[in-house]
Formats: structure tokens, sequence, C-alpha cells
């Protein structure tokens, strides 16, 4: 193909390669002929289609061209010029940018191109014939840049006659000319019509010449940007060595350039692990023809210390092979980004799935324990706690937690106020707790708890309002810690989703507990309505007793029951009757004896205080071991102890056991303790009416020698003052009447001022003989005889001796009644002690019957208005007397009265007076 085949904007983009073959890439060539890549591409495609150019892809996009050489040797001379003018000819022709002069023998122009004209401005019609040297200094050497330099060189060529001669000159513009460069080459003509002659060649370089300088200036500009940047930038040759490095590599490395200039990769790179990885990357990147391969790897730096990097890789041309350049980037801090991202990620799938939990399980402690393992995972901790506040005992309990030593959960404790303890630091603070070298910190230097785990730093946060903590969440690790906000946010985070799960499960547990109160307390109703009837039936107290055991042990709100009394003799208590116990009691000694450890249980302590006696949570209650075998099998976890007391007289106590725990406390606490008040007064009620409907009575007498003196109460010791009935009322309170002589009066009012539970005393028409109403608050005698069932027979202080008659049934506690008495008045005798049979007449079948048929206030209204002479003429006292004394109102006093005498004279009239006449008054 020859030169006029090539536009001139090709031979313009040819001129930009050199003969020696070196590549160049489509972006140096698009930069010196200064047009876009594309345009430029193109130029250089269609010079490799002219066969001008060779090319080769390298990497994924990029491509390098070059212009091959022809091959010669320093033997062969300048045998590859031309010969002859036939052959010069059809060689200018090829290449009609090149100027060409042809000198015969006698150094005279023979021949000069077109070229010549363009390059130096010279007609070339009027070159032929002169001679080259003057030639060279008249015309040619004006033109050039160094004229006196280009002078001695080219004339120095003639007198050569053998090899070639090369270099460059600048040609100045002006008069038509263009600035630009060129290369002279010039060698002898060895034959043909000039042989003896010369050929002296002009290659139009300027292209060249401005790429160079531009690659200059960029290199220095690319030399300055990649020490300015501060990325790590590398070249290694295919050895591997280190050819540059810049300065951010050396910062990097913290080698000098001169260390690293020369040495093998391996200074910086772990050899045998890396470079297989790198050359697996590089090997990619030629297979693939990829621009550059990417891979993370560390850099050893020259204290020793790895530093995480991403590097990119790429080849690049190097004296006939490839040689590798790098661009390396610390990536610690972004590696320490994507950590913290994964940990915030981490940590919000955590909150995430502890929230669901929350409101998915039903056992909190359950969700507790999944808390702690939780956050303990989440931040790399190695421990993890829950602390149960006690705020009464001033410390937290080490409830749940992960990484402590076996048999610390569920026992450990630390202090809550303490100084030292960080757990009452975050109580004092609304904040949470963040401590980063525990040996450092100057708040507190940590409990035992840490100290002996070897805690060195950690967070800690209340649970629950701060005015009103549950306890405490903490997280703990046994290396020095730095937590970021995010860590301490989690930690709250978790806190408060345990807090509103706590919360939630109270209020559950409240409504749970609510409703099983409720079922309680109508089971407990059922009781008093069931015993109320066994009483109106004329039951015993065994039946009552067993009524009250049965229900309770069916109701679904309690395990089983059973009621004891007390052997005075062995002071043990004895069973009286059970209900659901299934062996509980097998085997169980319960005692009274203050000597004795088992009487410390809730039973013993219900006998010897008459108090209501609850353990709301058995497993926690040490009075409960001497049993805890039976416990533990039975897995009851709350009971009461119910003294059941009427008027002070204990019959025994009630036990109630349930599975719930605190069961009795609140309002069915107070139910259950009034249970005990009512079966007392079911069984006095009974006692009585079994004493009312026998005719065996115990009779005791007693007699309390200068009584006045004994309760230290002034008298004259004279007169007689007789209790002719006593009643009760409400309140513990009782009403007595009696009458007192004449010199008497003074000596009952001694009493009321002497006895605190003589409370009040009235006397109606002073005389010889004087009836008087006392009102009394709970007497310890009266009050044990009425709990018996029993009444006074006779009761009266004659001359300062008091004598006093009680009739009892004989299944009373007689020596209860003995006690008190004798208690009561240490000088007291016992007189009498014996059984007797009453006398079947008709007023005693009568006051049975009534009492039988009259209700307990209609009998208190008839007896208080018949003893206060209300049915006397005239009266002496008025139903409004009456009522004041029984403490009710007027309107209710005549109606418990009028429904009295209805019942009395009913029957009266329907039995006694048709069938007899009046018998008189017997005692």
């Amino acid at each position: 193909m020859t030169s006029d085949s090539l536009t001139s904007a090709l031979r313009e983009t040819l001129a930009l390669f050199e003969q020696s073959g070196t590549p160049l890439t489509t972006t140096e060539v698009a930069d010196c002929l200064e047009l876009g890549r594309r345009s430029t591409y193109d130029r250089l495609d269609r010079l490799v289609n002219h066969g001008r150019l060779e090319t080769k892809k390298v990497g994924a996009n990029a491509r390098v061209w070059w212009r091959p050489t022809e091959p010669q040797t320093e033997d062969e001379g300048f045998n590859a010029w031309p010969t002859t003018v036939e052959s010069l000819v059809d060689d200018v022709l090829s290449r009609v940018d090149v100027g060409v002069f042809v000198l015969d023998e006698d150094f005279e122009v023979a021949w000069a191109s077109e070229a010549i004209e363009r390059y130096f401005g010279i007609d070339r019609s009027q070159l032929v014939g002169r001679e080259k040297p003057e030639l060279v200094e008249s015309t040619v050497a004006p033109v050039i840049d160094d004229t006196e330099r280009f002078t001695e060189r080219v004339l120095a060529t003639y007198e050569q006659e053998t090899g070639t001669e090369r270099f460059e000159c600048r040609v100045i513009g002006g008069d038509g000319r263009e600035e630009r460069w060129l290369e002279h080459r010039s060698g002898p003509i060895e034959s043909g019509p000039y042989a003896g002659g010369r050929v002296e060649v002009y290659y139009d370089v300027t292209y060249r010449k401005r790429r160079e300088r531009k690659l200059r200036e960029n290199r220095a500009q690319y030399e300055t940007i990649v020490d300015t940047v501060e990325d790590g930038i590398y070249a290694v040759n295919e050895e591997m060595e280190f050819v540059v490095v810049n300065d951010g590599f050396c910062e990097l490395t913290g080698y000098d350039r001169e260390e690293l200039l020369g040495t093998h990769v391996s200074m910086v790179h772990d050899n045998d692990e890396i470079m297989p990885r790198v050359e697996s990357k590089l090997q990619t990147v030629i297979d693939t023809d990829r621009e550059s391969a990417r891979i993370e790897l560390d850099i050893r730096t020259k204290s020793g210390e790895t530093v995480p990097c991403e590097s990119r890789f790429a080849l690049f041309p190097l004296e006939g092979s490839y040689g590798r350049c790098g661009v390396v980037r610390d990536v610690s801090d972004r590696l320490e980004r994507e950590q913290k991202l994964q940990r915030r990620i981490h940590q919000q799938k955590s909150i995430t799935k502890l929230g669901r939990q929350a409101l998915e399980v039903r056992d909190i402690d359950t969700l507790l324990t999944e808390a702690t393992r939780q956050v303990a995972k989440t931040l790399g901790n190695d421990y993890c706690k829950i602390l149960d506040l006690d705020a009464d005992a001033d410390e937290l309990l080490l409830r749940h937690g992960v990484g402590w030593h076996d048999g610390i959960v569920g026992s450990a404790t630390v202090s809550a106020v303490a100084d030292d303890s960080q757990a009452a630091h975050t109580l004092r603070t609304d904040q949470p707790v963040v401590v980063s070298d525990l040996k450092t910190e100057t708040r507190f230097s940590g409990p035992d708890l840490l100290r002996e785990h070897d805690v060195r730093s950690g967070i800690s946060t209340i649970i629950g309002p701060s005015d009103d903590p549950w306890g405490i969440l903490g997280t703990h690790d046994t290396a020095a810690k730095s937590f970021s906000t995010h860590d301490v946010n989690f930690v709250q985070s978790v806190a408060n989703i345990l807090a509103s799960a706590i919360a939630r499960h109270a209020d559950e547990r409240e409504l749970v507990r609510q409703r099983e109160r409720l079922a309680a307390l109508n089971s407990l109703n059922e009781v008093v309505r069931e015993t109320t009837e066994v009483v109106i039936n004329q039951s015993t107290r065994e039946e009552i007793e067993e009524t009250v055991c049965e229900f309770l042990a069916k109701s679904d709100s309690y395990s089983f029951a059973w009621v004891g009394d007390v052997d005075t003799t062995s002071k043990k208590v004895n069973v009286r009757t059970k209900a659901g116990t299934k062996g509980y009691l097998d085997d169980i000694v319960i005692s009274v004896d203050p000597n004795d450890e088992r009487s410390n249980g809730p039973t013993g302590r219900a006998f010897k205080t008459g108090e209501i006696q609850t353990t709301q949570n058995i497993d926690q209650d040490p009075s409960h071991d001497p049993w805890r075998e039976h416990v533990e099998t039975h897995e009851f976890r709350s009971s009461a102890a119910i003294p059941i007391i009427h008027e002070d007289a204990i019959y025994g106590v009630l036990n109630v056991y349930s599975k719930r725990l605190n069961a009795f406390e609140g309002e069915e606490r107070a139910v259950v303790e009034q249970l005990g008040e009512i079966i007392g007064h079911a069984i006095a009620a009974t006692e009585r009416k079994r004493a009312l409907m026998s005719d065996d009575v115990i009779e005791i007498a007693f007699q309390i020698p200068d009584v006045f003196e004994e309760l230290d109460a002034e008298s004259n010791q004279n007169g007689r003052i007789s209790f002719d009935h006593m009643m009760p009322i409400e309140d513990e309170r009782y009403l007595l009447y009696g009458s007192a002589t004449e010199d008497a009066i003074d000596n009952v009012r001694s009493i009321v001022e002497q006895l605190p539970y003589w409370e009040s005393v009235s006397f109606h028409d002073e005389g010889k003989e004087t009836d008087f109403e006392a009102q009394l608050s709970n007497p310890p005698v009266l009050s044990v005889v009425a709990s018996a069932g029993g009444s006074i027979k006779q009761a009266v202080i004659e001359d300062g001796d008091y004598n006093i008659t009680v009739h009892v049934a004989p299944t009373a506690d007689i020596r209860q009644i003995t006690k008190t008495i004798e208690e009561t008045y240490p000088m007291a005798q016992l007189l009498k002690h014996r059984q007797v049979t009453r006398r079947d007449n008709t007023t005693n079948r009568i006051q049975r019957v009534l009492r039988n048929q009259l209700t307990e206030r209609q009998q208190t209204a008839l007896e208080a208005a018949y003893h206060a002479g209300f049915f006397q003429w005239p009266r002496e006292t008025t139903g409004g007397g009456v009522a004041e004394s029984l403490g009710v109102s007027p309107p209710t006093f005549h109606q418990h009265l009028r429904k009295a005498e209805q019942k009395v004279f009913d029957h009266l009239l329907s039995t006694v007076l048709p069938t007899q006449p009046p018998s008189p008054r017997t005692e």
C-alpha cells in the first residue's frame, strides 16, 4: 500500500509513532492529537488496516498500538536505504512526509523531496547542483534553532565514510514555515549511480516531541498526584520487586522510599499467603481482559503491626513484559464503621426478637433469662445480669444471668446503698452507667461480685421508672472496653422492653390474682352460708368443722384444710377434722410449747397469739422448716392459720392451704380472719344450745373472800350486792342487771371506779334495795362463761365476800373457765365442781323452747326490757332508755320486743295455759 492511500489525518497520526516499536495507548495518542478518544481510536484502527500499525488489547477496555520496526544490524550499514533513483523515488512517494536530500560523490544535491520545501522554506528546483555544505550554511542552518550546532553535526557527517548519523533539530517558524521538530538521519550510498554520495533524510517528529513533552508534563503531574494522594500507590516488576512507591505507601507501611525500592513485596506482605491470591487475581485480569482486580489484604508495617487494606491491581507494559501496579487503601476506619453498623443491625434484631418474645412469652423468668443471653452475645461481653431490687432489705438479688460462677445466680446479692456498689450508683442516677475500666474508675470501686469475676468494664441501667425501679440490667466484660452510644442505647432499650413486660406481667398476674381472690371469696362466702345453715339445723361442733373443711378443700382456690385443738397435757395440737390433706398430716407434730421449735409454725403462733398467721410464700419461710419435706411433697405455696375465736375463747385453729402465692392478703385475709370468728360464734351458739337442751350441767362454785381488798377498792364491807342477770350486746359489751342494799350502793360505785371493764352504772329508786344496770366491756369472767355457752347461776357479794356459781354444759372447757376466774381473782377458792341434773319443770322447758324460738336480738330486747323494769307499773324505764342501753334506735328496739312478745304469748297461750295453771316462780 502506497502513501497516497493515507490521508493527512492518518499521516499525522502515524508520525507520532517511532520506528523503535514503543507502544502507545489510545489515551496517549488522543492527548497528543488533542482529539477525542473515539476519533483517535478510529484513526488508529484504520492504520492497522493499512498495515502501518500493530495493536494488542490489555485489560477489559485498554489497547496499545505500536509501529513495526525493520530489523537491521551494524554490518548492514545503510543498505536498507534506497540505492537507485527509481527506488528512492518510490520510497519517497510512499513517505510523502519525509524530507530527502540525495548527494552525489561531490556532495552536490542531486535530488530533494517535496517535503524539503515545507520543512526549510527552500525551492527545491534551485537546489540541484548546489553543494550541500554551502547549502547547509547559507540556507538550511539559519532556520534551525541552534544553527551552529546543527551545522557542525551535519558537516561532520560528510566526513564519515561508513555508518549512519542520527540527531534531532528544531525548525523555527516564520516565512511560511511551521515550527517543527525534525529527526536527521544520513548515511553513505554504497551502490548505484550515486555511489560514494550520501543521502540525508529528515523525519517530522513534531508530534512525537509534543507527546514526549506532554508525557513529561503528565508524568510530573502524575507524580505530583501520586505523591499527594493519601492512598498508597506502588508498582512492581515481573520479579515482584518495588519499582515505584508514593509517599502514601511509605506512610502506610512506615518505610522510607529507599528502603522499599528494589525489595520484594514480601517485605510488607505474607508472601506464602497473600501472593498466591494476588497472582490468582491477576491471572483473572489477563484471562477476562479486565482492567484491574480488587482484593482485601493485610499490610505488615515496619513496626510489625497489621493494617487491613483494600488493594486494586492492574498490569502495565514493562520492557517486553508486564509489571504490576496497585493502589492500596487503609480500610481500618471503613471496617470499623461496617462493624459498628453490623453491631447496630445485630442489636436491632435482638431488640426486635426480645420485643416479640415479650409479647408472646407468658413466663417472665424465661424472658429475663433470654434477655441476659441476648445482651451478652450481642455486645460480645462475658457477663450479663438482672438484679431484682428488695427495697426493704436495701439489696439486689442476682435473679438471672449468664457467665457467672456456678451457684451464684439466684443466691448472690449486692448492696443497693453501699458507696462501692455500681448497682447502688446506678439506682441513684437517671442515666445508664458506663464503665470503661473499673481499675481507673473513681465513682465506685465495684462490689465483691464484680471483683471476684475480674470485671473491668460494663454498662448498667435501671429496669423500670427511676422513682420506683424494679431492678437493674447490667452487662460486663473482663477486658477494658469503650462502649459506643449505640451500645448504651441497646442496653437501655432492652431494659425498657423488660420493664414493660414486667409491668404487663404484673398487671396480668394481678388480674389472675383478682379472679382467684374473687373465686376464693365466693368459696368463703359459700362456707359461711353452709356454716350458718348447719348451725340453724341444730348441728354439732364436729359437723360445723367438717362442713368448713370440706367446702374449703373442694374449692378450686384451696388445696386442703384441717382444724386442730390443743391437748393441754402434752401441749400438742390434735387434728379434730380434715379434708383433702392426702397424707400431709401423717407423722406431723405441732406444738404450742414455747421451748419446742415446732411451736414456731403458723398453727402454734395462732394458738399462742390468738391472731391469724399467714404465709405468702412457704418456700421462703423458715418457720415451715420442721415440716419442709411434707411441704415440698404437697406443693402448696401459701397458708393461713385462723384462730377459731368467740369472746376471747379459742376453740381451735383452722388451717387452709393454697397453691397460689400471696393467697391470704388484702380482702381475702380479712374474710378468712372473719371466718374464724364466724365459726367460733357458730360453735359457741351450738354449745349454748346444747347446754340449754341438756338436763345435765356442770356446776362450779367459787368464793373470793374480801373481794374489795383484792380489787384494791374502797368499801365498807357491808351490805349485799346481787348480780341477777347478764346479757351480751354488740362489740363484746354486756348489760348486767342486779340489786344492792342501801349500805352497798357505794360499794357498787367503787367497783365501777376500780375495774376498767365496768364502764358505767345507773340506779333505779334508791332505797333499802335498789336495782341497778351496769354496762361492761369484755369482762373476763363473764366473757369466758358466755363463750362456753354457760350462765351465771348466782353471783353475790355479801359482807365483802364474793360467791359465784356457774352452770356450763358438760362438753365446755371447764379448765379455761377455772383458769380465768383464778387469774382474775387470785384469792378465789373452788367450792364446788360437780355435775347436776336440772329439774324438768315448766319454767325450764319454756325457757329452752323460747330460746330456740327467739332470735338473739329478740331475746336480748325481751330480757333487757324485763330486767330494766319496762314491764312494771309504773314503769321504771322507758323504751328509749332500754334502746339506749342496747345501743340501738327506739324503733329497732320496739320491733324486736314486739316480735319477741308475740312468740312468747303464742307459745304460752297455745301450750302452757290450756294444760295447767301457772306455777310459782322457782330457781
